[in-house]
């Protein structure tokens, strides 16, 4: 399978959290969080968590599941 790019913002990270389960890793923890939101400050991409509803950074990746079941991810150099 071949493996494509594709740049997206903060806002279309936003979209997929209301409508798919959206999932990120968080540098420095070994397991992956259920997202709700995400932002960039200073150039630092941080999410808020759905469990403690607070704000983490930095970010490893950003992961969803479309309707296929397939997972999709994105690396935090490929969000604006």
């Amino acid at each position: 399978m071949e493996k494509a790019h594709m740049l997206v913002n903060v806002r279309d990270i936003n979209l997929l959290c209301q409508h798919y389960k959206t999932y990120a890793q968080i540098e420095g923890r070994a397991t992956r969080r259920k997202i709700t939101r995400a932002r960039r400050r200073n150039g630092v991409l941080a999410v808020r968590t759905a469990a403690r509803d607070e704000w983490v950074q930095p970010v490893a990746w950003i992961e969803w599941i479309n309707d296929r079941g397939v997972p999709i991810r994105y690396m935090p150099q490929d969000i604006r």
